[in-house]
């Protein structure tokens, strides 16, 4: 099945889809999210995975790479041809995960959604402006890592007890639906993030 990247207009050819949100800077894209994106297609038996290139992430600094350089690192990256990379987010005028969400339930009706992320932001997702509302809008997945358990169980997500959680080892076509909170448990431990290869680069050149 060959996707081309969404627009704000087709809609309905992605109706009856199970897609998953994989957002960020991308600053820069790394195996980390190629990791993340292939565990969430595999175990929750997606159809495609978008990557949601943010125009500025509002908890990070502005980075010294525009909009342009980050995606087209995305698209030059070597990936899954399931793994579309968009810019719906500079299009539709959004940079709050929440607000992104509303508008791709608004323009995606009949599309299924979740939004993935790996540990470390399912551990920092409470500080998100109005986290809440994500919950409640779409389904979540989040790649856990050893020693997952103890750092699931001490997540203030995991605590939300508005949220239905499920851990999955294997695959499964669930259910993508508000208030569902999935632990993807994974063996492999993928130690690498943007700003580790940020700061190898500045040691490097600097």
């Amino acid at each position: 099945m060959i996707f081309t990247p969404p627009t704000i207009t087709d809609g309905a050819r992605w109706a009856g889809r199970r897609v998953g949100l994989l957002g960020g800077s991308f600053n820069p894209p790394h195996q980390g999210h190629l990791h993340a994106s292939m565990i969430a297609l595999k175990t929750l038996r997606l159809d495609a995975v978008w990557w949601l290139v943010t125009p500025q992430n509002p908890l990070k600094d502005k980075s010294e790479r525009s909009f342009a350089e980050r995606f087209a690192l995305c698209e030059a990256m070597p990936k899954d041809p399931r793994i579309l990379v968009s810019d719906l987010e500079q299009r539709i005028g959004t940079n709050l995960t929440w607000q992104t969400i509303r508008a791709l339930r608004h323009r995606f009706p009949r599309t299924d959604f979740v939004w993935v992320t790996g540990m470390d932001n399912a551990l920092s997702m409470h500080s998100w402006h109005n986290w809440t509302d994500i919950l409640g809008h779409v389904a979540t997945a989040h790649v856990a890592r050893p020693p997952a358990w103890g750092l699931i169980e001490n997540c203030p997500l995991k605590m939300m007890d508005t949220q239905n959680h499920h851990y999955l080892e294997n695959a499964a076509k669930v259910p993508l639906l508000p208030h569902n909170t999935y632990w993807l448990m994974q063996k492999k431990l993928l130690g690498v993030s943007s700003t580790q290869l940020r700061n190898q680069k500045e040691k490097t050149t600097g």
